[in-house]
């Protein structure tokens, strides 16, 4: 075998040797995001899959569209990457659901206009929305999220520089329960909701929490925040959400933590539960990482494993999701000839 000759950098033709294996530049953070997604896709192709479910509902969605026309926060400049509303509408496809409740999105604090923006996208016969209501909201924007098809007010306990006050939770319960007739969509760390457990009672109107009551530590059936939760669900108040279970528990795939909660849930009051994918579920420092966690469709087959019976499933993600977000009943599927 003859030997190439040696080709050396003073030589011209150097130059226009093709550079070495593992020399390239490597991609940068959104290209490496976007060959994430489009190998996503590329699992499951839009046409081979079944139509959707009818009435079945993801009940926490947020968006990330382009900061060029819906800009976050000037302290969330280094926030999520790239999620716009069609990405998550080939998810929704792909996971056979019908109906999103689409959140407000922390880093876009109180502008709700990306939150508009993918309330019309998705269409308002499938979708509702919760908005991020501050001391200061006029009656005038209230009524005009309302029109769009918002139905409850988040309230974001869990981090001190996203929090209103307590005593501007109160007043906003009651006001936007009072001119629009809306719920409270609460995240805080459950461990503390005995501490709150009065209060939320004084709110008019359901309150919904986030993340399986997001238990931002190991907690036992016995402990105070559970047992706030299990006596505030059976006073007919409170609503969770099965959802973002990496939010409060790092062992993905089966979240053994989060797991035990969700049990003891379904078996306690089935009928106050409903199911969410967090998409796109980003909760660490690194989007990497977080998009190399179990995908939402073996979220639902968490659910399953959960439920340990179908119709317990179907009553969770249809007929619960119907109810609390004030959607029509659903058309019922069309027997299919033999």
């Amino acid at each position: 075998m003859t030997k190439s000759p040696l080709i050396l950098p003073s030589d011209p033709a150097f130059y226009e040797l093709p550079p070495p294996p593992g020399s390239e530049p490597k991609p940068s953070l959104e290209e490496r995001l976007s060959e994430l997604a489009v190998e996503e896709e590329s699992q499951a192709p839009d046409e081979d899959v079944p139509p959707p479910v009818p009435g079945s509902c993801d009940s926490h969605v947020q968006v990330f569209p382009d900061r060029t026309r819906f800009p976050v926060a000037v302290d969330e400049e280094d926030g999520p990457p790239l999620h716009p509303v069609d990405a998550y509408i080939r998810l929704r496809g792909r996971l056979r659901l019908e109906r999103a409740v689409v959140v407000q999105s922390d880093p876009h604090g109180f502008d709700h206009r990306a939150l508009l923006d993918a309330l019309e996208q998705l269409g308002p016969e499938k979708t509702r929305g919760v908005a991020a209501i501050g001391p200061s909201v006029s009656d005038g924007e209230l009524r005009d999220l309302d029109a769009a098809g918002c139905v409850a007010a988040r309230f974001q306990m869990r981090e001190e520089r996203r929090r209103i006050g307590w005593l501007e939770t109160d007043r906003i319960a009651a006001r936007v329960h009072d001119l629009v007739n809306w719920d409270v969509d609460l995240e805080m760390d459950g461990r503390f909701l005995m501490e709150v457990e009065d209060r939320i009672r004084s709110w008019p109107g359901r309150v919904v929490l986030d993340h399986v009551g997001c238990f931002l530590g190991p907690v036992s059936d016995r402990d105070p925040g559970f047992r706030a939760l299990l006596r505030l669900i059976d006073a007919d108040k409170v609503w969770v959400k099965l959802s973002g279970p990496e939010e409060s528990d790092p062992q993905h795939p089966r979240y053994p933590h989060v797991e035990r909660l969700a049990r003891m849930l379904i078996r306690f009051a089935p009928e106050r539960l409903v199911w969410g994918s967090n998409w796109p579920r980003l909760v660490g420092t690194d989007p990497i990482k977080d998009r190399l966690r179990p995908d939402e469709r073996q979220l639902l087959t968490l659910l399953d494993q959960w439920c340990e019976d179908e119709s317990l499933r179907d009553r969770i993600l249809i007929d619960n999701a119907t109810a609390l977000w004030r959607f029509p009943a659903p058309e019922k599927q069309a027997s299919v000839a033999g």
